[in-house]
């Protein structure tokens, strides 16, 4: 390892590495909404899509570290992950295609199995796509622009989203700007006809890295797994601070659409208010990567994390009349700024397997990739369906056109009041962080060291 010192990555490479990612981004866009989209236009209970959904999330805890685990060995004995992104893109084009273009008489279960299905391609495909990530340059600032482009392509593909309301109703399949089950069609076909092609370009044109499989494998067992986890003290600190930020203000994910669309009475304007979201983020990253790069990252996001909270506030102090407009383009950006922070944590992530790797000799990337996946994607899919099962127990009815004040209490909760607790729940925890810039360069200054004593070390012996 040779921190500081690599030559900076070619931008062709970064954008045939992050094409995949830009297309990801494309079909997690209605992940937050899709519960609600089926529960309005296709009239399914709010108390069954919830259930539907908590039962595909429940296995998550096993499949996640499992599948990082189970990428690491493979990258172990072949030195690339490859076949993982091959699977991953069939099962997610599988699951994107039949969950976005349902029958008529669609089903809680027709909805449950397809979202299982779309969620296994997304672990099997973004997880080892997370490692590969951290082995294209051992470079620290090299790092932190990697992340920033796959945070960057995430974001443009969760814009296109947004716009497919418009692209359809320009191609003439709709004739509103609402999301619903004709646009989300219309993203169905971009997902299924670019996922593959980009995932081509990815394995013909990135190379894996200059992985040379130790003379040993070492164990991969269960303890180990454990112990992996267990004795690196920054990656616990880090899951403790991601945990509340994901848990609850992922909770906004799955009710921003009755908030805004139902509550609000915002259903035209809707799409324009998570585009211009969408579009604030393509200044957050390079914002937040630049501030990260001046001062101490844990402060850096413990800021966003607050200015975050704040905002959430603010969002529950809105009612429906003439300003709920103007405020909400103006708090929801705000809230979706800082949780575009979070490309600061794998920027961290990277750090932390260094920190592992100081401690236990061994690359752990994909196990500690897959977690960090877990606490984000997992969690706020469990959190989106706790949001929403919250606003259903509360009493709201998505196809009321007036709801009672217990639903608008349940809906505030799970919208503003929840997250606003997790952002700044985190950003307390984190404040602290122990590896600070000049830890981080202690860390890999010892594992450049020893890595230049094992070359010296082999070489002798061969003399």
């Amino acid at each position: 390892m040779n921190a500081g010192t690599s030559a900076p990555l070619r931008r062709d490479l970064l954008i045939t590495f992050t094409l995949p990612t830009l297309i990801l981004g494309v079909m997690h866009g209605p992940e937050g909404q899709i519960q609600a989209i089926y529960a309005k236009h296709a009239g399914l209970s709010l108390t069954a899509l919830a259930l539907a959904m908590l039962i595909t999330k429940m296995f998550d805890a096993i499949t996640y570290p499992l599948i990082g685990h189970l990428s690491d060995r493979s990258y172990a004995r072949s030195g690339t992950r490859r076949s993982w992104t091959i699977a991953g893109t069939l099962l997610s084009v599988a699951g994107t295609w039949f969950l976005l273009r349902p029958p008529e008489d669609v089903t809680v279960l027709y909805f449950g199995i397809w979202t299982a299905v779309l969620y296994l391609g997304w672990k099997t495909i973004e997880i080892p796509l997370q490692a590969w990530s951290y082995g294209l340059s051992p470079d620290y600032a090299q790092r932190a622009r990697v992340q920033a482009w796959r945070a960057m392509s995430q974001m443009a593909g969760n814009l296109l989203f947004f716009a497919t309301p418009f692209i359809a109703m320009k191609l003439g399949y709709s004739d509103s700007t609402e999301l619903d089950f004709r646009s989300l069609g219309v993203a169905a076909v971009i997902c299924v006809l670019a996922l593959p092609l980009a995932t081509t370009l990815l394995i013909l044109r990135v190379p894996s890295g200059d992985y040379v499989p130790p003379p040993v494998q070492p164990r991969h067992g269960i303890k180990e797994i454990i112990v992996a986890v267990r004795d690196n003290p920054p990656l616990l600190r880090l899951f403790a601070a991601f945990l509340p930020v994901n848990l609850l203000a992922g909770m906004s994910g799955g009710v921003a659409y009755f908030y805004m669309d139902t509550y609000l009475g915002l259903s035209k304007e809707f799409p324009a208010i998570m585009i211009v979201s969408m579009l604030l983020t393509f200044v957050g990253i390079p914002f937040w990567t630049f501030l990260s790069a001046r001062y101490e990252r844990h402060r850096v996001w413990a800021s966003g994390l607050a200015v975050g909270g704040m905002a959430c506030i603010g969002f529950a102090l809105l009612t429906p009349g003439p300003s709920a407009l103007m405020m909400c383009f103006l708090l929801y950006p705000l809230i979706i700024l800082a949780l575009v922070g979070t490309v600061i944590v794998y920027t961290m992530s990277a750090d932390i397997v260094d920190y592992g790797k100081l401690h236990t000799g061994e690359d752990h990337g994909g196990l500690y990739g897959s977690l960090f996946a877990f606490l984000q994607k997992s969690l706020q899919g469990v959190s989106a369906a706790a949001g929403v099962a919250l606003v259903g127990a509360f009493g709201f009815d998505a196809t009321a056109t007036a709801q009672t004040a217990n639903g608008v209490l349940g809906l505030k909760l799970a919208m503003a009041i929840a997250p606003a607790a997790g952002l700044i729940g985190g950003a307390l925890i984190i404040w602290n962080y122990p590896l600070t810039r000049a830890r981080v360069a202690e860390i890999q200054a010892t594992l450049a060291e020893r890595e230049r004593a094992a070359l010296q070390s082999a070489a002798a012996a061969k003399a």
